[in-house]
C-alpha cells in the first residue's frame, strides 16, 4: 500500500474538499454575475485568460514541464477543443436558464461520467447499486430539466435548461477523455493546455458573433470574474491537485458530491431565486445519486 492510499483523511481536508466543492458549485452563479457586463463567449475568453497565469505560476513553481513531448500535441488540441466548446455551452446555459437550474443540471456530470466510463474504460462497468445511484439522479435531472425558473431569472429555461445538461455530457465526455491522457501526460500539463487551446476558439467566436461588453463593468462583475477566474480556475484547481498529491482521490470525491446544493443555495442567496419543490426535489436526487456512486467506487477500489 502507497504512502498517498494509508494517509488519513482529516477534519481539515475534509473542510478543504467541502470548500471546494462549494467554489465548484459557487461557479455558475459567479458567471451568471459575469453575463451582466461580458456576453457568453467574451466571458469564457477572459476567464480562462486571467486565470491561466495562476496555472502557470503553479507549474514553475512545482517544477512541471509545461512544454509538450512529441505525440501529446494532437491528443491536447483534441482535449482544449472539447474544453471550449464545453465552456461556450455552460456560458449560453447560464444566459438563457437561471444559475441554480443551470448548476444542478451541469453538476449532473459525475453520472454522465459513469455511464460513458462503462462503454469505455475497461475495469469501470456498473454495478447494482451504481445503477441505483445513477437512476436517482437522472430522476433529480428530470425533475429540474423540464422545471420552470423564475422568469426574471431564465429567459428561454427550455433551451437554457438543455444546454445545460449538454454541458454536463460534454464535460463527462471530456473528464473520460483525460482520464486517458493522464496515464501518459502530467495531469498539471493537460489541463494547463487545454486552457491555451481553448483560448483562440473563444476569440474567434466572440469577434464574429458578440459584442466586447453586454453592459457596464462595475465592481459587482469584476469581482464575480476575479472568482471565476483566480479562484476557480487558478486557486480551485492548485488546492485540489495538492490534496490528490497526498489522499486517495476516491475518498477526496466523497465531499465534493454537495456542488449542485451549494450552486442552488448561492442561487438562492444572491438572485433572491425562489426554490420550488421540483428544484429541491431534484437537487437532492442528484445529490444523493452522486453520493451513492461515489461511496460505491470508494468500496470497490
Amino acid at each position: 500500500m502507497t504512502e498517498v492510499a494509508r494517509r488519513p483523511i482529516t477534519a481539515g481536508v475534509v473542510l478543504t474538499a467541502v470548500g471546494l466543492s462549494a467554489m465548484w458549485g459557487g461557479n455558475v452563479v459567479g458567471i451568471k454575475i459575469t453575463l451582466e457586463t461580458f456576453p457568453p463567449v467574451w466571458c469564457a475568453f477572459w476567464r480562462m485568460l486571467i486565470g491561466l497565469p495562476t496555472l502557470w505560476i503553479w507549474a514553475r513553481v512545482g517544477g512541471v514541464d509545461l512544454m509538450p513531448k512529441p505525440g501529446e500535441w494532437r491528443p491536447l488540441l483534441l482535449l482544449g477543443g472539447i474544453f471550449g466548446f464545453q465552456i461556450m455551452l455552460l456560458n449560453w446555459s447560464v444566459q438563457l436558464t437561471s444559475a441554480a437550474y443551470s448548476a444542478v443540471l451541469v453538476n449532473a456530470a459525475p453520472i454522465l461520467t459513469n455511464v460513458i466510463a462503462h462503454f469505455f474504460v475497461a475495469d469501470d462497468r456498473l454495478s447494482k447499486l451504481r445503477v441505483l445511484g445513477l437512476a436517482l439522479a437522472f430522476g433529480g435531472v428530470s425533475a429540474v430539466l423540464l422545471g420552470k425558473p423564475d422568469e426574471r431569472l431564465a429567459t428561454a429555461p427550455l433551451l437554457g435548461n438543455a444546454l445545460a445538461l449538454a454541458t454536463a455530457l460534454a464535460i463527462a465526455s471530456r473528464m473520460v477523455y483525460t482520464q486517458r491522457l493522464v496515464q501518459g501526460i502530467n495531469s498539471t500539463r493537460t489541463i494547463f493546455w487545454q486552457v491555451v487551446f481553448a483560448l483562440p476558439l473563444f476569440l474567434i467566436v466572440a469577434m464574429v458573433t458578440e459584442e466586447p461588453l453586454a453592459g457596464p463593468i462595475t465592481v459587482r462583475t469584476a469581482v464575480a470574474m476575479a472568482y471565476c477566474s483566480f479562484g476557480v480556475v487558478g486557486i480551485a484547481f492548485i488546492v485540489w491537485v495538492r490534496l490528490l498529491e497526498k489522499y486517495p482521490p476516491g475518498l477526496l470525491s466523497v465531499f465534493v458530491f454537495p456542488m449542485p446544493l451549494f450552486g442552488v443555495l448561492f442561487s438562492a442567496l444572491i438572485f433572491r431565486e425562489s426554490i420550488s419543490p421540483s428544484l429541491a426535489a431534484g437537487v437532492a436526487l442528484v445529490a444523493v445519486g452522486i453520493l451513492i456512486v461515489t461511496l460505491e467506487k470508494r468500496v470497490r477500489t
